[in-house]
């Protein structure tokens, strides 16, 4: 270092120039290198990110194909288990039908014969063959509590229902939008005419029938309660086999065999799922992670190297210019000043030597300053 700075000439500006080019140099290299450094450190998270979705992801893929065939194979073991059951369940259906229909025979025939007895006993003693339907002891002859709510419901219709729809459609088609009829008036004395009429006709039947022919129809009613405790007998039967858990006499031995196979058939599949699933995670998992991998983990492993190398660059090029920086301020910056240590006013200093305004440092820094000051 001379003696006096502020008594050097141009070289020494030169010189002081050159060594904060230098500075300003490792500076914006410094800047280069660890913008890059971040672009690396964001690349390589994504990277390794990637690397683990793109895992995660084809593990997941590997382990719901692996699902889906099993899956599959048990939804068709499914539908077919249905079909052989439906199948099993209308066979049984029928031969159960058939038992039924086996165990009631003879109830059936007394029936028929108890009805052909019930109507030569009507047609012999001159009585209306209507007499032996069901609907005339429910309305003339009820015996039980069935037939009593039976025949309180046919009267319900017969005296309400009848005469009210006839009442109802006269209103619509004959009274309504005519004037000077009294509409209401005109339907209750339909109801109540209907009402009467069915009253004379009820008890016409009546009279003409359990009346006159007392004895025959107590006769008939009593034929009519053995077809109708045959009736629950037979109902008796029905829910007796509908009820009985013993399926062997229904010869079903062949569907059932088939429904164990096809649960074995289930049971195998579950099984070889589980297989499957415990040999993807204990083997197949691991290959896929291997693969990926030694696919991928290159490109991971040098971008790691380069961030490695560029780090060492870093604390190196960090060194270099902390020591530039220790040297500029001890050789210049603690004689001019640090604001003096910058390219563009050493450049201004130097031009005004060059342009012989000044021969020392000195004067160039105060016609520096007092050019600056002026302005």
């Amino acid at each position: 270092m001379p003696e006096n700075v502020f008594n050097e000439k141009a070289d020494f500006l030169l010189q002081v120039r050159d060594e904060v080019a230098k500075r300003d140099s490792m500076a914006a290299e410094l800047d280069k290198m660890k913008t890059y450094q971040k672009k690396l450190n964001k690349n390589i998270v994504a990277e390794e990110k990637s690397i683990a979705d793109e895992i995660a992801s084809t593990i997941k893929k590997r382990k719901q194909e692996i699902s889906a065939t099993y899956d599959d194979r048990l939804d068709d073991n499914r539908a077919r288990k249905k079909k052989v059951a439906s199948k099993r369940d209308k066979k049984k259906n029928q031969r159960m039908n058939e038992r039924i229909e086996d165990e009631t025979k003879h109830i059936k025939e007394n029936n028929r014969d108890l009805e052909v007895e019930l109507k030569t006993l009507l047609k012999k003693n001159k009585v209306p063959s209507y007499c032996s339907t069901k609907l005339y002891f429910i309305m003339f002859n009820p015996h039980g509590m069935g037939e009593i709510f039976a025949m309180l419901l046919s009267f319900l219709v017969y005296f309400a229902g009848i005469p009210g729809l006839v009442a109802l459609l006269v209103k619509n088609f004959y009274l309504e939008g005519k004037k000077d009829i009294n509409e209401a008036f005109w339907v209750v004395l339909i109801v109540a005419l209907g009402v009467i009429l069915q009253l004379i006709i009820y008890f016409l039947i009546f009279n003409s029938t359990k009346v006159k022919h007392g004895d025959v129809m107590a006769q008939a009613r009593s034929i009519r309660d053995k077809m109708k405790a045959n009736d629950r007998q037979a109902d008796a039967i029905k829910v007796s086999i509908n009820k009985d858990k013993d399926e062997s006499a229904y010869n079903l031995d062949s569907y059932d065999e088939k429904m164990a196979k096809l649960d074995e058939e289930a049971d195998t599949i579950g099984d070889e799922k589980k297989e499957a699933l415990k040999v993807f995670e204990d083997k197949t998992k691991q290959l896929i992670i291997d693969e990926i991998n030694g696919r991928r983990l290159q490109t991971l492993e040098d971008m790691k190297a380069e961030k490695k190398e560029l780090e060492e660059k870093i604390t190196k090029g960090e060194k270099m210019y902390s020591d530039k920086v220790l040297q500029i301020t001890k050789d210049y910056a603690s004689y001019l000043g640090e604001d003096m240590c910058k390219q563009d006013k050493l450049n201004d200093l130097i031009s005004l030597m060059a342009d012989g305004e000044a021969e020392t440092v000195s004067q160039a820094i105060s016609l520096y300053k007092g050019q600056k000051s002026s302005k």
